[in-house]
């Protein structure tokens, strides 16, 4: 009995073959790109990462309104971009009063015996918003 709406064996071994060498095909010419949403590496001294960086620091500072001397950045030691900025970040304690405009500018100086923490933060842009999130903030104090 013949039924020509079930195909073949033949037929789905080839369909079957066919789907693995496509998926071999995008596969391989994707090797080596940057996928779309894919994290990447940037320079830590990229203007958009000195913009998220300096975000980070003030909602640290809104955070620990506690503290008399605002912090600042000592380093920023990796950076993943995208519209989501990945920060592992040392900051490091001021000699200028939380109520200086900018802590994290040059003229600020460190305390001589600062305290620092070591930070991840995770700054989420919306462009089209104009609107920018520290939605992660992990800090731990750096032991002298």
């Amino acid at each position: 009995m013949f039924f020509p709406c079930h195909p073949s064996y033949s037929q789905v071994i080839t369909d079957t073959l066919m789907f693995a060498w496509f998926c071999v095909f995008v596969c391989a010419s994707a090797a080596g790109q940057t996928m779309t949403g894919e994290p990447r590496s940037v320079p830590v001294n990229d203007t958009r990462v000195l913009t998220a960086a300096r975000f980070a620091v003030a909602e640290f500072n809104k955070v620990n309104a506690g503290e008399t001397f605002a912090y600042k950045t000592v380093a920023i030691t990796s950076v993943v971009a995208g519209i989501k900025y990945i920060l592992d970040m040392l900051l490091g304690q001021t000699v200028c009063s939380r109520s200086h405009a900018a802590a994290d500018s040059e003229p600020c100086a460190f305390q001589s015996r600062r305290k620092e923490y070591q930070c991840h933060f995770v700054v989420v842009e919306v462009p089209w918003e104009k609107s920018r999130v520290l939605s992660k903030n992990e800090c731990h104090q750096n032991k002298s």
